[in-house]
């Protein structure tokens, strides 16, 4: 019986509103607003975290923790004990990747220089990378052919390259790479890999860069021959090396473990910096929750707004309606069903209201991630809490109306005019 008559009540609320559309749109345009905002501002930010999720992936992914040297001196004299330390260095890493062997899953190493490249081809100043057997797989490069450095080519500081796409088509434009030689400085170094072609554009819209063609210029030796052959550095220096670290719950107990053993070896000097990319990620995050709550507040604001006047609706209608609630008190309605009736009425309207809110919001997000050149992401979470705020307004502000429906007196109701 209770599903029968909920039956008819949900019938009668389709036909009144059907019969009113005018008064009925009225009533549901806060709602649709408000779905509309709150939708609209999630799916933005959404998507626009979906693009910096899908970035960092490319660069290699977030399970990662950076060291890089840092001056201690930015103004005056350095202290003896400043200049007598060695800075970041190849033992480090090792050091480092000793601490938690099993958790450890790649050691990327690099040291930078420049050297004049030469084929027969090309002859121009170029970048250098030194790098180490992990170096490609942590940064998220894929081998288009040919293959990466071992570790032997590393510990013998073998005379062998890989080459960015962008390096092979300049100085092999004729043919692939792979086998050939060239001159880096005075050393004589053979091509023994191929990397494919790195793109990502962060906004797909005409003459949008993209953000890894330094990437694609890459010349990548044994970071070992870079220190040894080209620089002469017995320390083995780095400029910077990078943890992969998957189980990212034992992360920040490695990198404070890190920062004591390389503090120690660098005699107390605090000359390197430590950057964990998932809490760079993580504090990026919370920054654009902040934005959440803005565009939350704003479609509170339009439903607060759609509520009031929604309300001032349903009692003018009311009025309209006094004679046949009276009747149907005549007629055995209780107070109590009236009041069912007009909270089946509000709760379709905002259903109703809220379906299209929500193909207004994912149109508004549509059209502004289409201009500035984002894929459209929206997250399930933003569909049920623009479903939660509407609903939750819709059925504040019909609560007030029904409850003065359900009060009228059948006399005084039938004898209204």
């Amino acid at each position: 019986m209770g599903t029968g008559a909920f039956k008819e009540r949900l019938l009668d609320a389709w036909l009144e509103i059907r019969d009113n559309l005018g008064r009925s749109t009225l009533q549901a345009l806060g709602v649709m607003l408000g779905v509309a905002s709150v939708l609209g501002g999630f799916s933005i930010s959404d998507s626009q975290r979906k693009r910096s999720d899908e970035l960092y992936v490319r660069m290699g992914g977030m399970d990662k923790l950076n060291v890089q040297p840092k001056p201690l001196v930015s103004d005056g004299a350095p202290t003896a004990l400043v200049q007598a330390n060695i800075g970041l260095r190849t033992q480090d890493g090792e050091e480092g990747r000793a601490l938690k062997p099993d958790e450890v899953e790649g050691l990327s190493v690099q040291k930078n220089a420049r050297a004049r490249v030469r084929s027969e081809f090309a002859d121009q100043d170029r970048g250098i990378k030194g790098i180490g057997a992990d170096y490609l797989a942590v940064e998220g490069f894929d081998l288009k052919e040919g293959r990466l450095f071992s570790m032997a080519d590393v510990e013998s500081a073998a005379p062998v390259a890989i080459l960015g796409s962008e390096a092979e088509a300049t100085f092999f434009p004729t043919g692939s790479a792979l086998g050939q030689t060239i001159r880096v400085g005075d050393i004589p170094v053979k091509v023994v890999g191929v990397l494919r072609e790195r793109v990502f554009r962060f906004r797909n819209q005409p003459g949008q860069g993209n953000i890894f063609a330094r990437f694609n210029k890459l010349i990548a030796l044994p970071a070992t021959l870079v220190q040894r052959r080209m620089q002469g550095d017995g320390y083995q220096r780095l400029d910077r090396m990078t943890f992969r670290i998957p189980n990212m719950d034992v992360m920040e107990a490695f990198s404070k473990e890190l920062g004591a053993v390389l503090k120690a070896n660098h005699r107390q000097q605090d000359d390197f910096r430590l950057d964990d990319v998932a809490a760079r990620v993580r504090k990026r995050r919370s920054q654009g929750d902040v934005y959440n709550i803005i565009f939350m507040l704003s479609g509170v604001l339009a439903l607060l707004g759609g509520g009031l006047v929604n309300v001032n609706i349903q009692m003018a209608s009311l009025k309209e309606r006094v004679r046949e609630v009276g009747v149907k008190m005549a007629l055995g309605a209780s107070g109590r069903e009236v009041f069912k009736e007009f909270m089946t009425e509000a709760l379709l309207l905002t259903i109703l209201g809220s379906l299209v809110g929500v193909v207004l919001g994912v149109g508004f997000s549509w059209f502004i991630t289409w201009f500035i050149g984002v894929p459209l992401h929206v997250e399930p979470a933003s569909f049920i809490w623009a479903y939660l705020l509407a609903s939750a307004f819709g059925v504040v502000f019909a609560l007030f109306p029904a409850w003065k429906a359900s009060r009228l007196s059948p006399m005084e109701a039938l004898r209204y005019e």
